[in-house]
């Protein structure tokens, strides 16, 4: 084997792994399942409004959007990788987010007195899903490329 031999094989190996990455980060952070997710998060969050049948009735669509979204990008990934430490922080913090704006829209909607501050609250934490969802891709493929690096 010579040198070249060996460069081409070491760049066809880099080559695969970037492609393995990106396939990572665009079906981590694809706009199909954020839109799952905002949605599944108003149907939830704006519940808090509606009658009683009602409620459960969005609590359960809402729940069963998570589940199904999430059994449906578990088995659709072609890429699957052992979540790092820097990735589980990076999801939680994430969450945390989306809890502060829920509970910031619920307290302005309260204090504006609007006619359904849950549903107000529910849009407006849905929307910040929808963006999150596209403003972390960066972020993804940084942590996936720090996690090839190790």
């Amino acid at each position: 084997m010579t040198s070249y031999d060996a460069q081409t094989a070491l760049d066809a190996i880099r080559h695969r792994q970037e492609q393995t990455r990106d396939e990572y980060v665009r079906h981590a952070s694809s706009g199909a399942y954020g839109l799952v997710a905002a949605l599944a998060i108003f149907a939830m969050m704006s519940s808090g409004d509606l009658p009683r049948p009602w409620s459960l009735f969005a609590w359960l669509v809402g729940g069963s959007l998570i589940a199904g979204g999430m059994v449906v990008q578990y088995r659709r990934a072609r890429v699957r990788r052992k979540p790092s430490g820097a990735a589980t922080l990076f999801t939680l913090w994430l969450g945390a987010v989306v809890i502060v704006v829920l509970t910031a829209a619920t307290i302005a909607a309260r204090l504006l007195e609007l006619p359904l501050p849950s549903v107000t609250a529910a849009a407006v934490t849905a929307l910040a899903t929808l963006v999150a969802t596209y403003a972390s891709r960066p972020i993804v493929r940084k942590i996936a490329k720090k996690d090839d690096l190790r």
